[in-house]
């Protein structure tokens, strides 16, 4: 007779409903922002490929950037795309580029960040990582109407000459808020990581 017994397996402790049901949310918007992120490229390169190539007379430029199911119209400043040359029609599908790009980049990293919280990883370098690539997105997106004016401007277009308005600013105020928030997240986190290094 052996004096050894098996003890029970202790069950695994289960995760707090409230940190499942947070989990279950951060996984529906990351899935909901691959969806946006997917329907943001499809547009940008419908938009892209229209000011490449689109021949007809219910897309036209004007004021505003382009008008769809609008012919030209001189009073209101609009022109037909057919109108303009090869190097105008390229700059201005180059405008739309540096419009949409930061717009993109703010929903890929948002994505990933979600997914990150669905994974149950939150507070860490990866986050604050993250989360800086966002705020630089937005920094990109307040000073990318600038880009698209200098670059019509150049080729010879009718650009905006104020390019700097109120939802720029914001941009720039939220994205420098998020990358200190970033920075905050990452020193918290190198100190706990150090405090449990001399425990």
């Amino acid at each position: 007779m052996t004096n050894i017994r098996q003890m029970p397996l202790q069950a695994a402790p289960l995760e707090p409903p409230r940190r499942r049901a947070i989990r279950r949310r951060s996984a529906f918007l990351a899935a909901s922002l691959a969806w946006t992120f997917s329907a943001a490229l499809c547009a940008t390169a419908l938009l892209i490929g229209t000011a490449l190539f689109y021949q007809g007379e219910f897309v036209s430029f004007g004021p505003g950037g382009l008008w769809f199911s609008y012919g030209p119209d001189a009073a209101l400043g609009r022109v037909s795309l057919a109108a303009f040359t090869a190097t105008q029609r390229c700059a201005g599908a180059l405008a739309i580029a540096f419009l949409t790009t930061p717009v993109l980049i703010v929903l890929h990293f948002a994505r990933r960040l979600f997914q990150l919280y669905a994974e149950g990883v939150v507070f860490t370098s990866a986050n604050a990582r993250l989360i800086k690539f966002m705020a630089g997105g937005l920094c990109a997106y307040a000073f990318a109407p600038l880009a698209a004016n200098r670059t019509i401007h150049l080729a010879g277009i009718t650009s905006d000459p104020v390019w700097l308005h109120a939802d720029e600013v914001l941009a720039l105020v939220f994205g420098a808020l998020a990358y200190v928030v970033a920075d905050v997240m990452e020193f918290g986190h190198e100190i706990e990581r150090d405090r449990d290094g001399f425990v």
